[in-house]
C-alpha cells in the first residue's frame, strides 16, 4: 500500500516519538525502579498503561470482527470484563498487599524453586511478545512493503532499545501517549463512516444473520473455551506487574473497575470497525487488514496516518510491556533462581532475558504466522497450569508442594497433549472437546485430591 508523504511523515514522527519518550528516561541501578517504578505508578498511570496494553493483536480483532461480527465481543470482550471485575473486587487489593516484584516470586515463596521455576516457563509463554511482534511485522509489510521476515526483525530491533534502557517507567510513559493515539485513531474513522457513508444502524440492517449472532456461526462450546480463556486475566503477569507497581492497593482495585470501562469502549469501537468493513468492502480482502484497507479508502490524507498512527500504538504498548515482563521473568525469575547466575545483577539478568526472548519471539513469529492461534496455544496451555497454584496462593492458602508441582506440570501436559493429538489427527479434538477443558480438570481433580488428603490427615 502506497501512503502519501504526509501520512508517511506522521508515522514516522509517531515512531520518533515513541522512541525518545522511551529512551529520554534515566537508567536506575535498582531492581523495583527498573521492575516496577519504584512502586509509584499513579492511578491515572495505572489505568492508560492496563487499557493500551490489552489491545497488541489489533490485526487478529480485525479478521475475527470482519469474519464473525459481535461475537467478536463476546469472545474478545466480555469475558475479560468478568474476569477483570473478579480481579478487582477479589484480588488486586490482595496482590498489591504481597510487595511482590512478579507472579514466580510469589511461586517461588510458597512452592520453592521448583515451582517458581516450572511457573516461570508458562508465564513466558502468556507473556511471549510472539503475537504482537507478528502483528508489528504485518504493519511494516503493509505500510512498507519489505518482506514480513524481515519487517518482523526490524520491528522487534526497534522496539527493544528504549525498553532495555528505562525498563517499566519507559513502557508506562509511552502507553500514555499511545492509550490517546488509539481512541483518536478508531474514533476519527467511525466518524467519518457514520458521516459520509451510513449511519451504525443503517449499517447493521445492511449486515447478514451471522454477523448479528452472538456466536458467529461456532459452537457454544467453542465460545464457551474463549470464555473461559478469559480468565487469563487473573493470571497474567501484565496485569499482576501493574498492580504490584501501584502506589496503594486500593488504587489497583479503583484503576481495574476504571479499566473495564475504557476497554468496554475500545471493544465497541474496533467491533464496529470490523462491521463496516464487512459492509464496505469488496470481497476478496485479507481480513486481518479490514481495519487498514477501511482506514486507507475513507479517510483523506493526514487523517489516514492518524489512525494508521492509532493501529500502531495498540500494537506497540503490548509488545513493549511483554518484552520487559518476559525479560524479567526469563531474566531474574528463572535464570537468576541458579547459583551460577547469582553473581550477576537483576538487571543485567533482565536486559538478557530480554534478548533472548526477543529471539525466541521473532523465530516464533515467523514459524506460527497466525495472531488468534497464539493466543488460542498460549492460553489452553499455561491456564490450567497457573490459575489454581496462583489464586491459592494470592488468598493465603497454598496447594501442598506436591500438588502445586503436580499442577504445574500434569494440567498443561494434559491440554498441551489434548492439542497435539488433534493436529495429528486431522485438526479434530477428541469428542469436540477443546484442549482447555480436560488439561483445566486435571487442575482441579488435583486441588480435590489434595484437599480430601489435608482432611484426612486432620481426622
Amino acid at each position: 500500500m502506497v501512503l502519501h508523504l504526509f501520512d508517511y511523515c506522521i508515522l514516522g514522527g509517531y515512531l520518533l516519538a515513541v522512541f525518545m519518550v522511551g529512551l529520554l528516561n534515566r537508567s536506575t541501578s535498582s531492581a523495583t525502579d527498573y521492575m516496577l517504578m519504584g512502586r509509584r505508578l499513579t492511578l491515572p498511570a495505572f489505568v492508560m498503561t492496563l487499557v493500551s496494553t490489552w489491545y497488541g493483536g489489533i490485526l487478529g480483532v480485525s479478521e475475527y470482527s470482519t469474519s464473525y461480527g459481535i461475537s467478536n465481543w463476546v469472545i474478545f470482550g466480555l469475558p475479560y470484563y468478568v474476569f477483570g471485575f473478579i480481579f478487582a473486587l477479589l484480588v488486586a487489593k490482595r496482590a498489591r498487599k504481597l510487595e511482590l516484584t512478579s507472579l514466580p516470586e510469589m511461586m517461588r515463596r510458597d512452592y520453592g524453586n521448583a515451582g517458581g521455576r516450572l511457573a516461570s516457563l508458562w508465564i513466558l509463554l502468556l507473556a511471549s511478545p510472539a503475537p504482537y511482534i507478528l502483528t508489528l511485522g504485518f504493519l511494516l509489510n503493509f505500510f512498507t512493503g519489505l518482506p514480513l521476515t524481515l519487517s518482523i526483525v526490524v520491528g522487534s530491533i526497534y522496539s527493544l532499545f528504549y525498553i532495555i534502557r528505562g525498563g517499566f517507567a519507559s513502557v508506562v510513559n509511552t502507553d500514555k501517549v499511545q492509550f490517546v493515539l488509539m481512541f483518536v485513531g478508531f474514533l476519527m474513522l467511525l466518524l467519518t463512516l457514520s458521516i459520509q457513508y451510513m449511519t451504525p444502524l443503517e449499517m447493521w440492517y445492511a449486515l447478514p444473520a451471522s454477523h448479528r449472532s452472538l456466536t458467529g456461526g461456532h459452537s457454544w462450546g467453542y465460545i464457551l473455551v474463549w470464555f473461559f480463556i478469559g480468565s487469563w486475566t487473573l493470571v497474567d503477569p501484565g496485569f499482576h506487574q501493574r498492580v504490584y507497581a501501584t502506589t496503594t492497593p486500593e488504587n489497583a482495585r479503583r484503576g481495574i473497575l476504571w479499566a473495564i470501562g475504557f476497554w468496554f469502549l475500545f471493544d465497541l469501537m474496533t467491533t464496529f470497525t470490523g462491521l463496516y468493513a464487512f459492509v464496505y468492502l469488496a470481497p476478496g480482502y485479507e481480513p486481518s487488514q479490514a481495519f487498514l484497507l477501511l482506514g486507507h479508502a475513507v479517510l483523506p490524507v493526514g487523517m489516514q496516518g492518524l489512525f494508521f498512527v492509532g493501529i500502531l500504538a495498540t500494537v506497540m504498548s503490548t509488545l513493549d510491556s511483554n518484552t520487559l515482563i518476559s525479560g524479567i521473568t526469563l531474566g531474574s525469575d528463572l535464570l537468576g533462581s541458579w547459583q551460577h547466575f547469582q553473581n550477576y545483577s537483576s538487571g543485567y539478568l533482565v536486559k538478557l532475558g530480554m534478548v533472548i526472548i526477543m529471539l525466541v519471539s521473532i523465530i516464533m513469529a515467523v514459524l506460527l504466522p497466525s495472531v488468534i492461534g497464539l493466543w488460542y496455544m498460549f492460553g489452553t496451555v499455561a491456564i490450567p497450569a497457573l490459575l489454581l497454584p496462583t489464586l491459592t496462593s494470592i488468598f493465603k492458602r497454598p496447594l501442598p508442594d506436591r500438588a502445586a508441582i503436580l499442577n504445574l506440570t500434569l494440567a498443561p501436559s494434559v491440554a498441551m497433549l489434548w492439542f497435539l493429538f488433534a493436529k495429528v489427527d486431522g485438526g479434530s479434538y477428541y469428542w469436540a472437546v477443546e484442549p482447555f477443558y480436560p488439561g483445566m480438570l486435571c487442575s482441579l481433580l488435583i486441588y480435590t485430591m489434595s484437599n480430601h488428603q489435608q482432611m484426612e490427615r486432620k481426622i
